[in-house]
């Protein structure tokens, strides 16, 4: 059973301390760029080989992956490990650890500020975390220092936790407990604690809801006795259930997996051991002799028992996977608060302590661990009065990581194993976890939303967001509007992860490094942290930004850092993780270290008295930031947070009238709403340029028409003096600002300017308070390009400590693709050095309403002396191509690298090519502006897509989580339901081309689709970057939710149609002509060729043939795939063509059917030689009997129906179909039991109505199949046969543990085998069972299963799923194989609980 804590407190961990968790090397770079959204996080692992030769003086050669390379850097790793414990930990050490640079706040001069200010610790200030979840058992996140509560909320936002609790039951109050007669999967009674207080459920109606208080809604509610007047009070319960596998994070369902696998394993083997050993007796016995049939069926029987063993189950099998823990729910009302116990040991909860009945986190703060294996600790909330309960568990490591960085708290220590506070040590925390756990932590719109919700809600001073990724049109969208309201309307500073995609510029992440309301903070490592985290050398290196920390400007020219804080710490992760503390680095590491910088001056003001406003304290923030002078504003933003000068500056100009206002920047002219100028093409930057900047004012928010505030727009003027950071930036000197907003025009020169990139602000000061420092600037970015070239070298370049430069490119017309070389200039001999020097190449070009990762190339080389690497990279010509290569951050060394680039390839026209079904092909034409260049275009299909309508469309509005503050409007959703047919256990992709690819810049929460087979099972989910999901063969169910609060708006998308995208099998090679003559009379291909210099030629594909298509393939599928024009040929380095290629499909047409004539030959007839009389006769007879077996269908009244038979057997006594129809009646499933004695009478009738002697001499030889006489003998002789077997299978089955049952079976086997026709597997597995073959009767099962006894469905006794599973369970557990029997058990009780959809 599940145990809950009644409050928060930080239970006592056998994990390691910090000092031993200490990592020694610095972390990789962020793995996959690729991947459109992540955690912006940097998990630390010992895997860089330059710095373990650092730590060890030894060297890691290469990338072997044989068993000595393995070897020695596992040597290796341990000799670091000696190294820095031999550092920090020797007694004859001196030098204490600097273990507050673990959780570093001296940079920003946090630590300074509160040892000045102790009472200004945050305290009094609410700080949200949006994240993976919080963990409330976290070291040092429980309690506050004066003892009270730290996490005062918790709340699942995604969904991902939620449970229906769709089962309405009574609890029986007796004398053992609270008795529930049946648990939520139909199986066993449940017994809650006697002592909990169970009361009816309140009635949910707007009125009373109004008019009265918990209290008095509590003394109205009585007891219900049930209706049988016998005394007993019963109470309305709710059950619900939970797969825990579909809670966990992903790294505890891997460690739980494993675990169990452990225990599982040990149990197969034990079982397979004694099957081997049988087996090795069975060989000894008859190795001498023959063994007869019944005893090779002991061998058989003992084979198949190893399948099993063995794991050998099909994909549908669910023997095959582990279901994982289960959980159940137990929802009631004790007249105060709805309350949730979890239970996940099975029934019995009379001794379960009532304080682990759990109600809303914020109420009580009641948290409980699943189990030891587990250690993962969960909270409750409830919703839609008690019809919804939310498990509350997070997602991932990183939001506890995040949430002890701003603040968490331990005791005062003086010690040297004093384990740092985090920043605002004071300060409340509420978790809004918005990474799904269905997703893998990813966030979903739908999740962002309500985080803002419960922010607004739980009054929250201050939020954190440390996830991001890169966008299609910055500061756009449904969640920047959101935002917008957030800061502007409820006053609540937003702080944010500017991304963790750099060196190039333009890689800031939304929303943090994109949106206007929210600070992007980028991310900083300092000396003191390379020493204390890192394990560098704090004399050879300088504060910087990490390499990977995302830089500005965004697309439309705002600066997009606007601060920086050290991006990294080792603080507490979650219990789960079975550790105390981690390292992490990233923007996901210096966000969270602002937002508790911000809570820290927020704490202050508060105790002062001081108003202080997100737009006030933005405007100190970046006044008082302190600039690093080896990075650039792109970099940095306005430089370090200083607490310490921010809050000397917010006392000094408290009474500043103008403060609060919110300067709202606009370059006007520019194609969209533009807040800078970015100048990036050559065109733009070879003449001056006039814009026009717009300035507005905003007070509040529009719709605040508060009389003091609308006199405050009246009279707002400002006298604003400009100054330009540049001299290329002509400006006037003056301007005069009022509200509702003005212009002004300026000048930018960049004719002079020197290739690179060159930034400048105008910066408006008001010229009556000039010491304030700027109220509002306009960023300038321009980017002036290299000369353009074909083949560029940028000589030998040597690289200071983490030194970023940048190369931008004219990519010239006719490029596709460039390689870029770079060579270590060291050399062994002279240089004396072997280590590796770890460099980072980037290049990124920004195509308009693309994000950068659209055309985007990041690599990390690991160099050594003399190595050259040619990496190719896919470019667009006529774009600029920023070419960023940096010394990563944590190099040591000198670092001289050779650089040279070369762009090749040829253009095609169009380079997206379409073939429409219908044999004309697509058409390119090919012309190669750079080079003579060889040529050989390919093409191959590899993915095919479906699409399908929705059956179903339904909005309807959402819950109370989805109110929104701002104006109270209620949150809709439109619900799409999709099917289509598996034919085969297989993967797909579930594409919505309206609203894939987006989330922050998206016109709606975005989007979330969850997957069911056809019994309701859930398989998996896709959101707006949709992974594979395997489902088994059957009917499939996709469920689509979209959220908005305009119901107009989702009326729009009623009728979307998604896509179903699978893999080919094998490639579909499409040929390849050069005319279009010869493309469609099969002539000669198209050869490799040599394209001269300045010349075209045209190529055709040519769509494939009908019979390489899918056979499910139907006319408006679409094959997707690849097209390639030059030869990769061995001569050229890197690639030796476009990497990836273009993209080329084909729109699949109508199906031709096949015109060959159908070769089996028609059977001869006899005529017809019956009188009319007898014609008659025989029509009435079957009429009779058809109309017989329609009444029995029905089955209304079986008294009318055996006298009706019993008639018609009276007037056709020889009449054998009307017998049968008897039988089959007879012998239903759910009538058999009742009637065997009929079955085998009625059977036993039609037996001796067939001489089995004349069929057998019938079957024994062949017949003239053109004669027509002999075919119908030989027809009437089949269905004859039919009959006997038939009639004795079901006389068999109705015999079943009796005497008679064998020698029924013996008579059967005569005509069939029923081992082999699983029709009669019914019979099969009773004789198998009957003689103990219990692996023959597992074998059958397990092969019934795999077509979920569809081969039943005409039997004697169809099968389904659930029949097969139950036999199934009751041979496991004759045959003691407990671990199976457990797994079968846990699969059926899911199944038998899936009563409805999963909720969104």
């Amino acid at each position: 059973t599940a145990t809950a804590t009644a409050t928060a407190t930080a239970p006592t961990s056998t994990a390691s301390t910090s000092r031993l968790t200490l990592p020694l090397a610095p972390p990789p770079p962020p793995l996959s760029h690729t991947i459109p959204k992540s955690i912006q996080n940097t998990s630390t692992i010992l895997n860089n080989k330059p710095v373990l030769g650092i730590l060890t003086g030894v060297q890691v050669q290469g990338q072997g992956q044989g068993q000595g390379t393995r070897g020695t850097e596992m040597i290796i790793k341990r000799l670091a490990v000696v190294a820095l414990l031999a550092t920090y930990t020797s007694p004859t050490n001196s030098m204490s650890f600097p273990t507050q640079a673990l959780l570093p706040k001296a940079e920003t001069k946090a630590q300074l500020f509160v040892e000045n200010n102790p009472k200004f610790d945050g305290r009094d200030v609410i700080i949200g975390i949006l994240d993976t979840g919080v963990d409330p058992g976290a070291i040092g996140l429980s309690k506050l220092p004066d003892g009270s509560r730290k996490l005062i909320h918790v709340a699942d936002c995604t969904g991902s936790g939620d449970v229906s609790m769709g089962v309405d039951t009574v609890a029986v109050k007796e004398e053992r407990g609270w008795v529930i007669e049946k648990d939520v999967f139909g199986e066993k009674e449940i017994v809650l604690n006697p002592d909990l207080c169970l009361m009816p459920f309140p009635v949910s109606t707007a009125a009373e809801d109004g008019k009265k208080g918990d209290e008095e809604d509590g003394k109205e509610k009585e007891s219900v006795k049930d209706d049988s007047d016998d005394g007993k009070i019963k109470m309305p319960v709710r059950l619900g259930f939970k797969r825990l596998y579909e809670l966990f994070p992903k790294k505890l369902t891997a460690r739980v997996k494993k675990h169990y696998a452990r225990e599982f394993e040990q149990e197969r083997h034990r079982h397979a051991v004694e099957v081997h050993r049988q087996l090795a007796e069975f060989s000894e016995k008859y190795d001498k002799k023959q063994p007869t049939q019944e005893e090779l069926r002991e061998k058989e029987d003992l084979l198949a028992k190893l399948e099993v063993l063995e794991g050998k189950f099909s994909d549908t099998d669910p023997l095959g996977e582990d279901p994982g823990p289960l959980c159940q729910l137990i929802l009631f009302y004790d007249g105060k608060d709805y309350r949730v116990l979890v239970d996940t040991s099975g029934g019995d909860l009379s001794s379960i302590p009532i304080s682990e009945a759990m109600t809303d986190f914020h109420k009580e703060g009641q948290y409980g661990t699943f189990s030891n294996v587990d250690m993962l600790n969960y909270a409750v909330n409830i919703y839609q009065d008690g019809k919804v309960a939310s498990i509350v568990v997070d997602a991932g490591a990183h939001g506890s990581h995040v949430a002890g960085i701003t603040a968490r708290h331990h005791k005062e220590t003086n010690s040297d194993d004093e384990e740092p506070n985090g920043v605002a040590p004071g300060a409340k925390l509420v978790s809004l976890k918005i990474g799904d756990s269905r997703l893998g932590s990813m966030e979903t719109g739908s999740a962002l939303t309500r985080a803002l919700i419960e922010a607004v809600k739980h009054k929250c001073d201050v939020i954190n967001l440390s996830y991001g990724e890169g966008c299609s049109f910055p500061n756009n969208g449904r969640f920047a509007r959101l935002a917008e309201d957030l800061v502007y309307k409820h006053g609540i500073v937003f702080v944010s992860s500017a991304g963790n995609n750099g060196p190039c510029l333009t890689t800031v992440g939304a929303p943090g490094g994109t949106t206007s309301a929210i600070l992007g903070i980028g991310a900083y490592v300092s000396p003191a942290m390379m020493e204390a985290k890192y394990s560098a050398p704090k004399d050879e290196n300088e504060g910087t930004t990490f390499t990977w920390s995302s830089v500005g400007p965004t697309a439309d020219g705002d600066q997009g850092v606007d601060l920086m804080a050290p991006g990294g710490a080792i603080t507490c992760v979650p219990n789960w993780c079975l550790q105390r503390n981690q390292l992490m680095n990233g923007t996901s590491m210096s966000s969270p270290n602002a937002a508790g910088c911000i809570a820290l001056l927020i704490s202050a003001a508060k105790a002062e008295g001081m108003k202080l406003t997100p737009a006030r304290l933005k405007q100190a923030l970046i006044n008082c930031a302190e600039n690093t002078n080896n990075l650039s504003n792109l970099q940095q933003g306005w430089g370090m947070i200083n607490v310490e000068k921010t809050w000397e500056y917010l006392k000094e100009h408290k009474d500043d009238p103008f403060a609060d206002i919110n300067f709202k920047v606009r370059v006007v002219g520019r194609p969209g709403q533009t807040r800078g100028v970015y100048l990036r093409q050559p065109e733009e930057t070879l003449v001056k340029q006039t814009f026009s900047a717009s300035i507005n004012p905003v007070f509040g928010t529009e719709d605040n028409a508060d009389a003091e505030l609308q006199q405050k727009r009246i009279e707002f003027e400002m006298k604003v003096k400009l100054e330009a950071t540049a001299s290329w930036i002509e400006i006037p000197e003056f301007f005069m600002l009022m509200h509702n907003g003005r212009s002004f025009k300026f000048v930018v020169d960049p004719t002079n300017l020197t290739p690179g990139v060159h930034t400048a602000k105008i910066l408006a000061y008001d010229i009556n308070k000039k010491e304030l420092g700027p109220r509002f600037s306009v960023p300038i970015t321009v980017v002036k390009t290299m000369d353009q070239s074909s083949s560029i070298s940028l000589g030998k370049l040597e690289f200071e400590p983490n030194e970023v430069k940048r190369f931008f490119l004219d990519v010239p017309d006719g490029a596709s693709w460039m390689d870029v070389t770079v060579k270590d200039c060291r050399e062994q001999s002279i240089d004396r050095e072997t280590s590796a020097r770890l460099m980072v190449l980037h290049t990124v070009q920004l195509l308009p309403h693309n994000a950068y990762r659209d055309a985007e190339t990041q690599k990390y080389l690991n160099l050594l002396p003399s190595e050259e690497t040619v990496t190719s990279v896919p470019v667009h010509p006529n774009l600029t191509c920023e070419l960023a290569l940096a010394r990563y951050w944590s190099a040591q060394g000198s670092t001289k690298m050779e650089v040279g680039v070369e762009f090749r390839g040829v253009s095609a026209t169009p380079d997206d090519l379409t073939i429409i079904s219908g044999g004309n092909g697509a058409k390119t034409r090919l012309f190669s502006g750079l080079r003579n260049q060889d040529i050989k275009p390919e093409a191959k299909l590899t993915k095919w897509s479906t699409p399908l309508s929705p059956m179903k469309s339904i909005i309807s509005p959402c819950d109370e989580r989805d109110v929104l503050p701002a104006n109270n409007k209620q949150i809709h959703q439109l619900v799409l339901t999709y099917e289509f047919e598996q034919k085969e256990t297989g993967s797909f992709v579930l594409r919505a081309p309206a609203l894939q690819g987006y989330i922050y810049e998206s016109a709606f929460e975005s989007q979330i689709m969850l997957v069911f087979d056809e019994n309701k099972k859930y398989l998996g989910v896709a959101d707006s970057w949709p992974d594979e999901i395997k489902a088994p063969a059957g009917k499939v169910t996709v469920r689509m939710q979209v959220r908005h609060d305009d119901v107009k708006k989702l009326e729009l998308l009623k009728e979307t149609s998604v896509w179903v995208e699978r893999k080919l099998g094998s490639a579909i090679t499409l040929s390849t002509y050069g005319s279009h003559a010869a493309m469609v009379t099969n002539g000669v291909t198209m050869k490799k060729q040599t394209l001269r210099k300045g010349t075209t030629v045209a190529a055709f594909f040519k769509e494939p043939p009908a019979s390489k298509l899918p056979s499910e393939c139907k006319c408006g599928d679409v094959l997707t795939g690849s097209a390639t024009f030059e030869d990769n040929a061995s001569t050229l380095p890197g690639e030796g063509r476009k990497p990836n290629g273009s993209t080329i499909r084909f729109i699949v047409g109508s199906k031709v059917e096949s015109d060959k004539k159908n070769d089996k030959a028609k059977t001869p007839e006899l005529p017809d030689e019956r009188s009319i009389e007898e014609k008659i006769e025989d029509e009435i007879r079957s009429v009779k009997v058809d109309q017989l077996k329609k009444i029995m269908e029905k089955d209304d009244d079986a008294k009318k129906i055996e006298e009706f038979y019993n008639e018609l057997l009276t007037e056709y006594e020889d009449y054998i179909p009307l017998m049968m129809a008897a039988l089959r009646y007879y012998d239903k499933k759910e009538k058999r039991d009742d009637n065997l004695e009929k079955v085998k009478e009625v059977a036993d009738l039609i037996v001796s109505m067939i001489d089995e002697k004349e069929i057998a001499a019938h079957f024994g030889m062949g017949y003239d199949k053109e004669d027509a006489k002999s075919c119908k003998e030989r027809k009437d002789m089949e269905e004859k046969k039919s009959f006997l077997i038939e009639a004795l299978a079901r006389k068999a089955h109705a015999e079943l543990g009796g005497d008679k049952f064998h020698a029924s079976l013996q008579h059967l086997a005569k005509w069939e085998d029923i081992e082999k026709n699983k029709k009669y597997a019914i019979l099969a597995l009773e004789k198998y069972k009957s003689a103990k073959r219990y692996g023959l009767t597992l074998k059958l099962l397990n092969s019934l299963l795999e077509k979920k006894g569809d081969e039943t469905k005409d039997g004697i006794f169809p099968m389904t799923k659930e029949d097969i599973m139950k036999e199934r369970a009751e041979v496991l557990k004759s045959l003691d194989y407990t671990n199976l029997s457990e797994r079968d058990d846990s699969w059926r009780r899911i199944s038998a609980a899936l009563k409805d959809y999963a909720l969104f």
